[in-house]
């Protein structure tokens, strides 16, 4: 394993004794997780696009060991029987979403290490430097407050918190575009329902005038 204070950070992986180019930047990887929680996709539809964006479109043709050597490097390079997607907790509840807290992430980096995330280029911060930075964030900020909220166990907080915290929780429960389509569907459906209603309607009008 890599030691992030002395050790070069990789640019790429080894698959079958050959080296493969990855990105390596933290855009690519933050996109890489998006899809990974993308709910409107399949799962063979996520690894492929994953696998894209991590391999340059030039994905090899060992997907399995292709997939595992994504895994490693995108969990900041831990073994595969260790590895996760990093929105875990011990509660198994998602932690953050790159779309949702885009704006806290921001804010956090900005305030505690000066850095402007918005204008960083990809390959002026590696993946993994990311990760220390995000992993480390002072729990005063909004975002490290969030991801208490969301993972914490009722169970384990005073009785004189827990209104709090669950209000919390479901104010910044993590959305999903999910929750979008199923909107979406069930309107079409309505839709599609009252729209047979009123031709019915129409035809049994039609009828009674002749």
């Amino acid at each position: 394993m890599e030691n992030i204070l002395i050790d070069a950070l990789p640019t790429s992986v080894e698959i079958n004794g050959e080296d493969w180019p990855v990105d390596w930047g933290y855009r690519a990887l933050i996109l890489c997780e998006i899809d990974l929680f993308a709910p409107n996709k399949s799962d063979e539809q996520k690894m492929m696009e994953v696998l894209n964006i991590f391999y340059m479109d030039n994905v090899p043709d060992d997907l399995d060991e292709a997939m595992r050597q994504f895994l490693y490097f995108f969990s900041g390079g831990i073994s595969s029987e260790e590895t996760g997607t990093g929105q875990g907790s011990s509660s198994g509840k998602r932690a953050y979403d790159f779309d949702q807290d885009a704006s806290m992430i921001y804010a956090a980096f900005r305030s505690q290490y000066g850095i402007n995330l918005n204008q960083t280029r990809d390959r002026d911060l590696h993946w993994w430097e990311f990760l220390a930075m995000f992993n480390s964030l002072n729990e005063d900020h909004l975002i490290s407050k969030v991801m208490y909220w969301r993972t914490v166990n009722l169970k384990d907080v005073p009785k004189s918190e827990k209104k709090f915290i669950k209000n919390m929780k479901k104010r910044y429960a993590i959305h999903t575009e999910q929750i979008k389509v199923d909107k979406k569907v069930k309107l079409a459906r309505r839709n599609a329902k009252m729209k047979e209603y009123v031709r019915k309607r129409m035809e049994e009008c039609h009828k009674q005038e002749k």
